[in-house]
C-alpha cells in the first residue's frame, strides 16, 4: 500500500466489516481483514494454478452427470467464473457444475461488476452472474441462482463460514479452502471448519486445495481425515496445501443424510437415476415442480383432475407477491424470507420476457393495529440499513406512496407487487405434457417404478418419482392419508371493484402500489381491482357468498373507508376458492414417509435413545410430497420446486439442513412420537 492509499484509507474502527476500499484501479480491499480480495498483479492465474490445477481440474469433472465444488469464501466470485469458464471449455465436462460457497459480508453488484473489470477474458460470464445478482441487500441464509439455462447452479450460504457448512448437507467433490489468510481471519481457519467441510464432503471422497500452508490450516485439515500434500505455491509463495478426503466406508445404498442432528429419521432417500417424475395437481406447486424438473433433464407429466391448470386458488386473477419478513431469526421467517427471494427472481425474469403477467410496483404493509405496529418496528429494528428490503413509512408518506389517503403508517416493500397465477402456471408448464380431467386416486409402487391409477382404473406409468403437489385432496391418497390430521381446507373468497368505482376519469385518483392490511387490495388490472380475502378454515365449498363479499368491505373498510363506504355486497362480482394449511403453517416439502414402517422403527424415540441406534428413514419409493402452502403459494412454490427436484436428482439443496427439517413431511409423525401422541 502507497503511503498515499494509507492517509485515505479509513482506520478498521470507521469501516463497517463488509465495506471495501479500491486499489489499484478495480482491486478491492478489506480495511476490516486488512488484505485485498485477490493478488493484485494476476489473480485470475493463482486461481487458475492453486483451485483448479490443485483439484485435478477439469479432469475430475469429466464423465459425470454432476460435479459440485464446495468453495469457504466466495468476495468477488472470480474462482466462480474461473471454474465456470474451465468447465465451459472442456468438450468433457460433467452435464452440470454446482457451485456452493459462503460469503459473510456480499459485495454489491455494482461492487462485482467493478471487481471484474480485471478479467475481460471473463466478461461474458461476469455479464451474467451480474444479471442475476441482488440490486438489494443479500440478508442471511441460503441464496440459489441458475445460470447458462440451468447448466450451472450458484449456491451461495450468506452467513459466518463455520456456522454455515455446519448447516449444510452437502455433496462436495472438491474444495476451494478459500477466504482472506490465516493471519487476517484467524476466526474462519478453525477445527470446526474443517470437520465441517469433511461431514460436507461426497461419501465418494473429495479433493482439497488452498493457497496457504500455514499449519493451522495443515493440522485441522488432517484432525478432520483429509490427507494432506504440500505443492509449490504460486508466485513468491514457497508452499500451498492439496488435500484429499478418502471415500466413505458407509455402504453405498445408504440413504442422504443429515449432518446437524442426530436425526435419521429425515434422511433423504438414496436418490437413483431419476428420468420420468409424475405430479399429480396442476396448480402452482405441480407447475413449479414440472418446470424445475424439466431443467435437469426429466421427463415430466402433469396429472390435474380438472379441465385445466391453475383451477383452484392458484386460478385467482391477483395475487400478492410479498415478503414474510420477521423481528427474529424465527424457522418459518427465514423460510419464507429464502422463498419470496428464489420467488421473486423467477417471476420477475419471465415477467421482463413477457411470459408472465406481473407488476413490482411495491407493497405496503399497513400498521392497522397496535400488534401489528409493534411487529413492523420490529422488523425494522432488525433492517434499520436496509430500507432497499423495508422502508419504515408514515401515514402521510404511505398515503403518497400509494395514491389515496391513509390513517396508518407502515413498511414498505419496494421489490414487491403482483402476479397474475394463471400465467405463471401457463409459464411453468410450458412444453411439460399434461393430462387434464384426470383423477388419481392410487399409486401403486412397482419393481419397475410407480403406476398411477385414475378414477377410470386406466394406468399410467412406470414412473421413477411421483410428487404429489394436490392441494387438501392429497390427503386421499394411500401413502399420504395420514396427512387428514395436519391439512386443513380454508376457504377464501376475493372480491372485484370496478376500476372506475375508486377513481373516477379525470379525477387524477389511482392505486399504485398492493396495499396490504388485515386484506388486501392491488392496482387496476384490465380495470379491475381485487381486494379480499376471507380465511375460513374447514368450509371446502367454492360458491360465491354475498356474506363473504360484505366481510372483505368490512375488512377494506379498516384501510380505506371511503372506499368501502361505496361498496355494496349484493353487486359485487368475485372468486371462491380453497388453500390448503398445515397445522404448523409450513408447507409439506420432502419423501412421503412410510406410515406403519415410521412408527415401527421410531416407536421409543421418546427415550431419548441416541439417533444412530435407528435405522434412516423409511419412505415409500420415489413418492414425494408437495403441499400445505396456504397463502403463500407465490412465494414458497417454486423454492418448494427446487428442493425437491434438487432431492430427486441427488444435487446440492437449496436450504440449509435447519430448514428441511422444519418443512420435512415426517416431522408430524416424529413430534406425535416424541409426545407419546402416536403409536404403533
Amino acid at each position: 500500500m502507497t503511503a498515499e492509499q494509507s492517509q485515505n484509507t479509513p482506520s478498521k474502527k470507521q469501516q463497517k466489516p463488509g465495506a471495501i476500499i479500491w486499489h489499484d484501479g478495480d482491486v478491492p480491499y478489506s480495511p476490516h481483514f486488512g488484505d485485498v480480495y485477490y493478488n493484485p498483479k494476476d489473480g485470475l492465474a493463482e486461481t487458475r494454478y492453486v483451485f483448479l490445477d490443485g483439484n485435478n481440474l477439469p479432469d475430475a469433472w469429466q464423465t459425470v452427470e454432476n460435479f459440485t465444488i464446495g468453495e469457504t469464501g466466495f468476495g468477488t466470485g472470480l474462482n466462480f467464473l474461473a471454474a465456470w469458464q474451465c468447465w465451459d471449455n472442456d468438450p468433457n465436462r460433467s452435464h452440470r457444475l454446482h457451485f456452493v460457497s459462503v460469503e459473510k459480508f456480499p459485495l454489491s453488484r455494482d461492487e462485482i461488476i467493478r471487481a471484474h473489470q480485471s478479467w475481460p477474458e471473463l466478461a461474458d460470464y461476469s455479464i451474467q452472474l451480474a444479471d442475476v445478482w441482488p440490486h438489494e441487500t443479500m440478508l442471511p441464509g441460503v441464496h440459489r441462482f441458475s445460470l447458462a439455462d440451468g447448466a450451472i447452479t450458484l449456491t451461495l450460504l450468506i452467513g459466518d463460514a463455520i456456522e454455515c457448512w455446519s448447516e449444510y448437507a452437502g455433496n462436495i467433490d472438491c474444495w476451494f479452502l478459500d477466504g482472506f489468510a490465516p493471519s487476517r481471519n484467524p476466526d474462519m481457519w478453525h477445527a470446526s471448519l474443517f470437520q465441517a467441510l469433511a461431514r460436507a464432503s461426497a461419501p465418494s471422497g473429495a479433493s482439497l486445495a488452498t493457497f496457504t500452508a500455514a499449519r493451522i490450516a495443515r493440522d485441522g485439515l488432517e484432525s478432520a481425515g483429509f490427507e494432506i500434500s504440500k505443492r509449490k505455491g504460486f508466485g513468491y509463495k514457497r508452499d500451498m496445501i492439496t488435500a484429499t478426503l478418502p471415500a466413505s466406508t458407509q455402504l453405498t445404498d445408504e440413504p442422504r443424510k443429515f449432518t446437524l442432528t442426530d436425526a435419521p429419521w429425515f434422511n433423504l432417500p438414496k436418490a437413483g437415476n431419476v428420468k420420468s417424475v409424475a405430479i399429480i395437481g396442476g396448480g402452482l406447486a405441480g407447475a413449479s415442480c414440472a418446470e424445475a424438473l424439466k431443467k435437469r433433464g426429466c421427463s415430466t407429466t402433469i396429472f390435474e383432475k380438472a379441465d385445466q391448470l391453475a383451477n383452484a386458488a392458484s386460478g385467482n386473477p391477483v395475487g400478492m407477491l410479498e415478503p414474510y419478513l420477521t423481528a427474529d431469526n424465527a424457522i418459518m421467517g427465514r423460510f419464507y424470507e429464502a422463498g419470496y427471494r428464489f420467488s421473486h427472481r423467477k417471476i420477475k425474469r419471465l415477467a421482463d420476457t413477457g411470459q408472465v403477467d406481473a407488476a413490482f410496483c411495491g407493497v405496503i404493509d399497513l400498521a392497522t393495529s397496535a400488534r401489528k405496529r409493534g411487529r413492523l418496528d420490529g422488523l425494522i429494528a432488525r433492517l434499520a440499513d436496509k430500507s432497499d428490503i423495508a422502508e419504515p413509512l408514515t401515514a402521510q408518506q404511505a398515503s403518497k406512496r400509494f395514491g389515496l389517503p391513509l390513517s396508518f403508517g407502515g413498511v414498505f416493500y419496494p421489490s414487491a407487487g403482483w402476479v397474475n397465477p394463471p400465467s405463471l402456471v401457463r409459464a411453468l408448464s410450458t412444453g411439460i405434457e399434461t393430462r387434464l380431467s384426470t383423477s388419481i386416486k392410487s399409486i401403486l409402487e412397482t419393481q419397475d417404478g410407480n403406476i398411477l391409477t385414475d378414477d377410470d382404473d386406466k394406468q399410467y406409468g412406470p414412473f421413477d418419482a411421483v410428487i404429489v403437489a394436490g392441494a387438501y385432496e392429497s390427503r386421499l391418497l394411500e401413502q399420504t392419508r395420514w396427512l387428514s390430521d395436519h391439512l386443513c381446507p380454508v376457504r377464501g373468497q376475493i372480491s372485484y371493484i370496478p376500476e372506475n368505482v375508486i377513481a373516477e376519469p379525470g379525477d387524477g385518483a389511482t392505486i399504485s402500489c398492493v396495499l396490504s392490511h388485515k386484506g388486501y387490495i392491488a392496482p387496476a388490472r384490465n380495470g379491475v381491482h381485487i381486494f379480499g380475502a376471507t380465511f375460513e378454515r374447514g368450509d371446502e365449498k367454492t360458491d360465491v357468498r354475498e356474506g363473504d363479499h360484505a366481510l372483505n368491505i368490512a375488512q377494506l373498510a379498516r384501510a380505506l373507508p371511503d372506499v368501502a363506504a361505496k361498496l355494496k355486497p349484493a353487486v359485487l362480482e368475485g372468486r371462491a376458492s380453497l388453500r390448503t394449511t398445515t397445522t404448523d403453517h409450513l408447507p409439506l416439502i420432502g419423501p412421503a414417509p412410510n406410515f406403519e414402517r415410521y412408527l415401527a422403527a421410531y416407536h421409543d424415540i421418546d427415550k431419548g435413545k441416541k439417533g444412530a441406534r435407528y435405522i434412516g428413514a423409511p419412505c415409500h419409493k420415489g413418492v414425494y410430497i408437495c403441499t400445505g402452502f396456504g397463502a403463500r403459494g407465490l412465494i414458497a412454490t417454486p423454492i418448494a420446486a427446487e428442493i425437491l427436484a434438487s432431492e430427486i436428482c441427488d444435487m446440492p439443496l437449496p436450504l440449509e439442513q435447519t430448514l428441511l427439517h422444519a418443512i420435512h413431511p415426517a416431522r408430524f409423525l416424529v413430534r406425535g412420537l416424541k409426545r407419546r401422541q402416536v403409536t404403533a
